[in-house]
């Protein structure tokens, strides 16, 4: 079955570009057209607002239905979606274009091409727009040659993901090929100048190209004779900055485990004293992280180390869990516990490495948490049961790492506001 494309451009219905477009994809697809009844360049993403549009039913060569909209290109795509659904068509991809000019660099903004085929990534469609260099481009055919592998390339990614295909105004014997290439963090490098006129001034550009043979972004493909093909986004989110100002290890989302850190054990563990003490730091730096904290004690072995309680004590962030089983799940109450709290991040910490430190940490990632053990806030008896026991955590995918690290990852790629308090305590 043949696939469902809508059509759109900016330049309008009666543009050379989609009249070539449609012709192209009428030999490998069922094509529908909305595109705007008159030129459209520059309007972005906007929409007509408070008011109706109109449609005019038209023959287009190669579209099984075309209309003429008095509205912007992200009108057209709304309204193709929305009438032809009425229909039971259900779009496979949205072009948009065939653009007479590029869409280059920062262009990916204003333009009308590349707004109406984000508009149709917002609707979970994928979508492609194509341009071609010049103000006076007539020469389509290389940039149709590419559609099949360019389809290929969106089928591969997100619905999210608009694809950009830029191609210098060439014949197809004059083109050197394509590149994948970013969208350039620029404009078409315009400078501005004010012409005096009888009536004011007249705001006017140019472009400044250059043939550098570096084909990193799309503006410098097309001005050394290959085409572009760039991926952009269509979320407004910055991910990057969120999950900087969010934190890799969300507090909300993230528990520190301390196992076992008690009285009757502590003096028979090998490097006790060491260890004890970077667990104490580890405690209070997830209390200056305001990071909640479970505390489990092993039945028969007394309380856990006074100065490492007091170093967790966050108030009502910190929970002591009392079992009688090696493993802390195999306690109703530390379950119902967990059940509680909203954590999918396990940051691990105690006595006996090879035993209730291991069998907790499983028990973490059976049930699917992402768990970090912090190997040197751990230990056994011997120094021998401890490095067989982190080996074989690591074999079985678990994350380990040392408390610097750990703090590093938490700290400085969100650049926390307790970064320097807690790296004082660090130091100590």
């Amino acid at each position: 079955m043949l696939k469902k494309v809508l059509v759109t451009n900016d330049d309008g219905i009666n543009a050379s570009g989609i009249w070539s477009l449609v012709n192209y994809l009428s030999s490998i697809a069922d094509v529908y057209v909305v595109a705007p009844e008159e030129q459209q360049s520059a309007k972005s993403q906007s929409i007509t607002f408070l008011t109706e549009v109109e449609a005019t039913e038209t023959a287009m060569l190669g579209a099984t239905e075309a209309y003429a909209l008095k509205g912007t290109p992200t009108d057209c795509v709304n309204w193709g979606i929305t009438k032809f659904r009425k229909s039971g068509i259900k779009f496979d991809y949205i072009f948009s274009g065939i653009n007479i000019g590029t869409n280059t660099g920062l262009a990916a903004y204003y333009s009308g091409t590349i707004s109406a085929a984000r508009e149709g990534a917002l609707h979970g469609i994928r979508s492609i727009a194509l341009s071609v260099g010049g103000r006076e481009a007539s020469e389509f055919d290389y940039i149709c040659s590419l559609i099949p592998k360019v389809l290929e390339m969106s089928d591969s990614l997100s619905a999210s993901t608009i694809l950009s295909v830029n191609a210098p105004d060439l014949p197809v014997w004059a083109v050197k090929g394509f590149r994948i290439a970013e969208a350039a963090p620029w404009g078409y490098g315009e400078t501005y100048r004010f012409t005096k006129t009888d009536t004011g001034y007249q705001l006017g550009s140019h472009l400044n190209g250059t043939e550098t043979g570096e084909l990193r972004y799309d503006f410098d493909c097309i001005n050394n004779g290959y085409a572009s093909v760039s991926p952009l986004i269509s979320h407004i989110s910055d991910e990057a900055a969120f999950r900087k100002l969010s934190g890799l290890f969300p507090q909300d989302k993230t528990l520190a485990v301390i196992v076992d850190v008690q009285d009757g054990l502590a003096s028979s563990i090998a490097g006790g004293e060491r260890v004890i003490s970077n667990i104490t730091k580890f405690a209070r730096c997830m209390a200056r992280l305001d990071v909640p904290c479970a505390l489990t004690e092993l039945y028969g072995y007394g309380q856990t180390l006074p100065a490492v309680a007091a170093a967790a004590d966050t108030g009502s962030r910190t929970e002591t869990v009392l079992r009688r089983e090696w493993n802390a799940w195999g306690s109703a109450e530390f379950s119902k516990l967990m059940s509680n709290m909203a954590a999918d991040k396990v940051l691990i910490a105690g006595l006996e490495t090879h035993a209730a430190v291991m069998q907790t940490a499983l028990g973490y990632m059976r049930k699917g948490y992402d768990v970090t053990v912090i190997e040197d806030c751990c230990a056994s008896r011997t120094g021998h049961d401890h490095k067989m026991a982190i080996a074989e955590l690591r074999d079985m995918g678990c994350k380990v790492t040392t408390l610097r690290a750990a703090l590093a990852r938490m700290l400085f790629a969100v650049n926390h506001p307790a970064a320097d308090s807690v790296m004082r305590i660090l130091s100590e």
